[in-house]
C-alpha cells in the first residue's frame, strides 16, 4: 500500500503520560516477542513468525513502536472516525490519543534511519501472506516478518517503527505452568532528539463525539 496518502499517525494510550512521551520525541518500544503473550487483539502469537502460520520466530528482540494510520480517504469534514474496537482493545476508553502529522514525523524518523541508524525501518504494515521470495529473504537475514501481519489485524491500520538494536531477553519461570519457562523482554525508550510539538497534539478520548460504532476525532492542527 502506498505511503503518499497517509496524512496523520495516531497513538492510543491509557495514560496521558504515554502520549506526552511521544510528543516530547521519546518512543517507548517493546520487543516484537513481547506481544506473543498479551491478551486480546493487542497480542499476536505469530508476531515475528518466519513463515505463515508457523511458530518459528526471528528478530523477536528487535523493538517496535506501533501507531495507527489515517489516510486521505479516511477524513470527512476534517475529522476521522476511530473505531470503538480500537478504543476498547487498546484499553483507552478513559485514555488519550496522540495525533502526529505524517510528513513531518517521517522526515524526523528518516534522519535516525540514515544518520545514527537507531531506527532500522519505519512504514505501514502490509496485511497478507509473504510469498516464497520474501520468506527466503527473511531466513537470509532481512526482517520482512516485522512489516507483514496476517489479514485478521488489518483493521488496526498499523504504522510501525522498528529499532535497530536488539533488547535483552531472558527465560523466567512460568508461574501458571510449573516447570516451564517463558520469555521476558526488556524495553527501550528511543529518543528522537527533538520535540514533536510543532506538528502534533493530543486529545482525550472522553472529549470525542460519538458516532456509529466509533468516535469522531477532529483533525484541525493547533498552531
Amino acid at each position: 500500500m502506498p505511503n503518499n496518502d497517509i496524512v496523520y499517525l495516531l497513538k492510543f494510550a491509557p495514560k496521558e503520560a504515554f502520549i506526552e512521551d511521544l510528543l516530547n520525541g521519546r518512543l517507548y518500544m517493546n520487543a516484537a516477542g513481547y506481544y506473543h503473550s498479551l491478551p486480546g487483539e493487542q497480542g499476536d502469537p505469530l508476531e515475528a513468525s518466519m513463515a505463515p502460520g508457523v511458530c518459528l520466530y526471528g528478530y523477536t528482540c528487535l523493538p517496535i513502536y506501533c501507531m495507527y494510520t489515517v489516510r486521505e480517504n479516511d477524513i470527512v469534514d476534517n475529522a476521522v472516525k476511530i473505531p470503538m474496537r480500537m478504543i476498547q482493545e487498546f484499553g483507552c476508553a478513559d485514555g488519550w490519543i496522540g495525533i502526529v502529522q505524517y510528513d513531518s514525523f517521517t522526515r524526523l524518523a528518516d534522519r535516525h534511519t540514515t544518520d545514527d541508524e537507531n531506527i532500522y525501518a519505519h512504514g505501514p504494515i502490509s496485511y497478507g501472506i509473504p510469498g516464497p521470495k520474501l520468506i527466503r529473504e527473511i531466513f537470509e537475514g532481512i526482517p520482512h516478518n516485522l512489516v507483514i501481519k496476517t489479514p485478521k489485524y488489518a483493521y488496526q491500520k498499523e504504522y510501525r517503527i522498528i529499532g535497530s538494536q536488539p533488547v535483552e531477553c531472558r527465560l523466567i519461570p512460568d508461574e501458571n505452568h510449573p516447570g516451564c519457562k517463558i520469555e521476558e523482554y526488556d524495553h527501550v525508550k528511543l529518543d528522537l532528539g527533538s520535540s514533536l510539538a510543532d506538528f502534533s497534539w493530543k486529545a482525550s478520548v472522553s472529549s470525542l463525539e460519538e458516532a456509529q460504532d466509533g468516535l469522531m476525532l477532529e483533525l484541525q492542527h493547533r498552531a
